[in-house]
């Protein structure tokens, strides 16, 4: 895989739908070589997804950001208040597209999210809704 071919798909209620390849969300003010500096048990370049909902500038009534697999197998409905306090997108490992033994070539972590159920690996699109959308998280996650 190249790095052109990782896109990550931006939808929903925003003023900005479109793709964000790797570049583009390494070229956001908060990326980090190192996010384990700021997530203990992460790895890798990551950005702070305050800098791409700022981006994608959700409409005012938007709550809810679903983050879904590339293969759609797996979603998760998250308070966008959750995403912007914690959400890191983990893009890169070593300079390198982040392998898929690391949950790439996307990996969400929501630290000190409710539950771990909304660390999404193999993240292809960022939905955001005004409501909660179906997704894969159990009605009582187990951690």
């Amino acid at each position: 895989m190249t790095n052109q071919d990782v896109m990550l798909v931006v939808s929903g209620e925003v003023a900005r739908p479109g793709t964000l390849s790797r570049e583009d969300l390494e070229s956001l003010p908060s990326f980090v070589a190192d996010v384990s500096v700021v997530v203990d048990g992460t790895v890798g370049g990551a950005v702070h997804l305050a800098d791409v909902v700022g981006a994608a500038e959700p409409a005012p009534d938007a709550a809810f950001c679903t983050a879904i697999s590339r293969s759609g197998d797996y979603r998760a409905s998250i308070p966008i208040a959750e995403i912007i306090d914690g959400g890191w997108l983990a893009t890169s490992l070593g300079g390198s597209t982040l392998p898929a033994e690391q949950g790439g070539p996307f990996r969400l972590t929501v630290a000190g999210g409710t539950t771990l159920c909304w660390n999404v690996k193999d993240v292809g699109e960022l939905k955001f809704t005004v409501g909660r959308e179906p997704d894969s998280v159990p009605e009582d996650p187990p951690h």
